[in-house]
């Protein structure tokens, strides 16, 4: 299956690649990482990404950040673990450089891209000490899946405070 390219339609004409659909078998299986402490699942998504998905030269891969009270929750942030066992596939590392520093409730029970823009307005910062190291960079935002694009585009404005080269995204689902 190759995976399905977007292109956000926002300013920054961002371009995704997404792997799988979301059907219920994917559902089941992102469900289990999220919600059921299943992290082991984790390394096998990022293993399908790298091995059957088109992932642009990237410097860099930044994920999309979970606010600490729903990591402290989890115990872990599903797109941090995947990012850091593609990362060592690639032979690059993974940057925190994008903090979400409001915790909002579930992007999932807000339909529309607009209202959930708006809904994330002001809830991603980014992290000062990694400023300099995204300057003229090649940034790959992973997240594990893409609904409307908002969550993306929120945090790829953020990004681009650094000046990077490049921001381009990559999820496992859409």
């Amino acid at each position: 299956m190759l995976p399905k390219k977007f292109t956000l339609s926002d300013d920054s004409s961002m371009t995704v690649w997404s792997m799988l659909e979301f059907d219920e078998r994917v559902r089941t299986l992102i469900h289990r990482l999220k919600y059921q402490g299943m992290y082991e699942t984790a390394p096998l998504l990022a293993d399908l990404l790298y091995f059957a998905s088109y992932i642009p030269p990237v410097d860099m891969i930044v994920p999309i950040p979970l606010h600490r009270s729903r990591k402290k929750a989890r115990g872990y942030n599903q797109s941090e673990l995947i990012a850091m066992r593609l990362a060592h596939h690639l032979q690059i590392p993974v940057i925190p450089a994008v903090l979400r520093v409001v915790a909002s409730a579930q992007q999932a029970k807000t339909s529309s891209r607009d209202e959930r823009l708006h809904n994330l307005a002001g809830h991603f910062v980014l992290a000062p000490e990694y400023q300099a190291s995204l300057q003229g960079k090649h940034i790959l935002l992973l997240d594990d899946v893409l609904t409307t694009g908002a969550t993306l585009t929120a945090c790829a404005e953020v990004l681009q405070r650094a000046a990077p080269k490049e921001i381009s995204g990559l999820t496992v689902a859409h």
